[in-house]
């Protein structure tokens, strides 16, 4: 199968089923896991980990350009989100995603941040 081995890189991103313009190789999700171990230093004896949780983020930098206006993004409230690989056809489904941040616009593409409030379906 072709792309089999290849890693996953998002170079399509929809909302609601909507095609969003990004800039290639951009679009990443931090804390897909959901959750963090750390190391707990024993005073003697072995050592030991916590768990906690870690929000899940997808961030990509969007193409602003005429058809876009920042309400658009900026008021995305539970809605899915999905990003997908072209080559090997991966898909991650965020079926809950809230706007939290928007950067600078002005300068060329613009850092978009979404929080992902509902664990990840790989597809």
């Amino acid at each position: 199968m072709a792309g089999e081995k290849s890693l996953f890189h998002i170079d399509q991103l929809a909302i609601d089923g909507a095609p969003i313009a990004i800039e290639d190789g951009t679009a990443q999700i931090t804390g897909a896991a959901r959750w963090e171990n750390t190391v707990v230093p024993s005073g003697s004896g072995d050592d030991y980990t916590s768990r906690k949780r870690v929000p899940t983020t997808v961030t990509f930098k969007l193409q602003f350009g005429g058809n876009e206006q920042v309400d658009d993004f900026s008021f995305v409230s539970d809605s899915q989100v999905v990003c997908r690989d072209k080559v090997n056809g991966k898909r991650a489904l965020m079926p809950r995603c809230s706007f939290a941040s928007m950067g600078p616009i002005g300068a060329g593409s613009v850092d978009v941040t979404f929080n992902v409030l509902a664990p990840i379906q790989w597809l």
